[in-house]
């Protein structure tokens, strides 16, 4: 690296112009300019007092890259930098709250208290909100359910730690912008010795003693002044904001990856969309929502990528794109409500079949299913329940204290099928409704205790 580049690079970083570094130097500015340019070279006291000045030596200045000298300088000594910078944070803390007065201390505590507890409200209520949205109680799946709650409890547990350190970090640089920032202990020595004359033989010993204990006990006036900083900085709270910083960019890692799933989902999703290219109106207007979709997911993605890597993103092309998007969804939902109006709702007729079970009526027998039950009168007093369903479900009970639960599920062997014959109805336009009728049949007697259990099991 030549001497020009390193003066070059070193003027820069220091925020200084050639006239400023001329008058540094006690130089003029063209003397700086023809060194940068490599049509002269300065002289060895020049150059001593540059090494003097930013804390280089003339092996380094001359011969090496001082960017590399600084990095090198910079990763020996970071760790003991935030050392002495934590140290240094407590001692000048210490010292300015030991130079105000009470009012001042009390004011500054007071602040620093509902800070911290406008903070610790926050977190709080974002972890509550958060907590009673997943209705971690409700989710019962099994050995998967458990593992789910575990996952999430673990991830709150995280979070509350996660928000305590960033709530310290807060609190401190508030503290640091408010006080330290703003607060200089300055000290005024306004003793005098008073000297005496070699010659002067008429002086005592006890009056030489008494002056040089008078000088002793006096003391330095301490005071604090407001100042207007130049906001220096901290590593020691730089280094906790930049850990705050890599935990918010690992989350948001993860949020990250999550748009990515749903970004190749819709792509996807537009390119199964052409399997009911048939419906017209409907095929254009979900296409037109599925574009915007991928547009707004793929912005999305841009700007986390962006805040990962510590990039700055385009703010107007992000601008005109999301525009771009919302007007397409928008004419795409219109475009797709009217296309919808075409279709008929068809009641599922000619694929239905029934599966009919037998039971026994007694005193607390209840039916339960998620939909309404259909009850028709009977002289019998055994109970008939008849499901009728799809051909691609099947029907099935279950007893459990006295209830008898009604449901169905997929058969596995006409899946393929069942996709086949979804895909005609909608290219149709036919919405065809493959829920299951539940008819009970019983006498009237049975009917009113089933529905009477049924409502008292239920209020309970």
């Amino acid at each position: 690296m030549k001497l020009s580049d390193n003066l070059k690079r070193i003027r820069k970083e220091n925020n200084l112009s050639q006239e400023q570094l001329a008058e540094k130097l006690g130089v003029s500015r063209q003397a700086v300019s023809k060194w940068e340019s490599e049509q002269s070279y300065p002289e060895m006291d020049k150059v001593l007092l540059i090494c003097k000045l930013f804390n280089y030596n003339i092996d380094e200045l001359m011969n090496e890259n001082v960017k590399e000298v600084d990095e090198n300088k910079e990763s020996k000594n970071n760790f003991n930098k935030y050392i002495d910078d934590f140290f240094a944070f407590i001692t000048k803390t210490v010292d300015m709250l030991s130079s105000m007065s009470m009012k001042q201390r009390l004011k500054c505590l007071a602040e620093q208290f509902i800070v911290g507890i406008f903070l610790a409200s926050v977190f709080l209520i974002i972890g509550s909100i958060a907590y009673q949205a997943l209705s971690l109680e409700q989710i019962m799946v099994g050995g998967l359910g458990r593992t789910i709650i575990y996952i999430v409890k673990t991830v709150c547990s995280l979070y509350y730690i996660f928000a305590l350190i960033v709530g310290i970090a807060v609190l401190l640089h508030v503290f640091k912008i408010r006080y330290l920032d703003y607060y200089e202990i300055v000290k005024e020595d306004n003793s005098e010795l008073n000297t005496t004359s070699e010659n002067d033989e008429q002086i005592s010993n006890e009056t030489i003693a008494e002056d040089n204990k008078k000088i002793f006990i006096e003391k330095k006036k301490e005071k604090v002044i407001i100042r207007d900083p130049k906001h220096s900085e901290s590593k020691f709270l730089n280094g906790i904001m930049k850990a705050i910083l890599w935990c918010i960019k690992f989350i948001i890692v993860f949020v990250a990856i999550g748009f990515v799933f749903t970004f190749i989902s819709l792509i996807a999703l537009f390119v199964l969309s052409f399997l009911f290219v048939k419906t017209g109106l409907t095929f254009v207007g979900a296409i037109m929502v599925i574009a915007a979709g991928i547009l707004i997911n793929f912005v999305i993605l841009e700007i986390l990528y962006n805040f990962i890597i510590s990039k700055k993103s385009k703010k107007g092309r992000i601008a005109i794109i999301l525009i771009i998007s919302l007007i397409l969804a928008g004419i795409g939902i219109g475009i797709f409500c009217i296309g919808i109006t075409e279709f008929n709702y068809v009641k599922n007729q000619e694929i239905t079949e029934e599966t009919v079970f037998e039971i026994q009526m007694t005193d607390n027998l209840s039916i339960n299913y998620w939909n309404n039950i259909n009850y028709i009168e009977t002289e019998a007093d055994s109970i008939k329940i008849v499901v009728k369903h799809s051909k691609y479900l099947e029907a099935y009970t279950s007893n459990d204290d006295e209830i008898v639960n009604i449901g169905y599920r997929q058969k596995n062997d006409n899946i393929m099928q069942e996709i086949r014959d979804s895909i005609d109805d909608i290219n149709n336009k036919k919405i065809r409704n493959y829920y299951p009728v539940v008819y009970v049949y019983t006498s009237k007697e049975n009917i009113e205790k089933l529905i009477r259990n049924e409502m008292e099991k239920t209020n309970i």
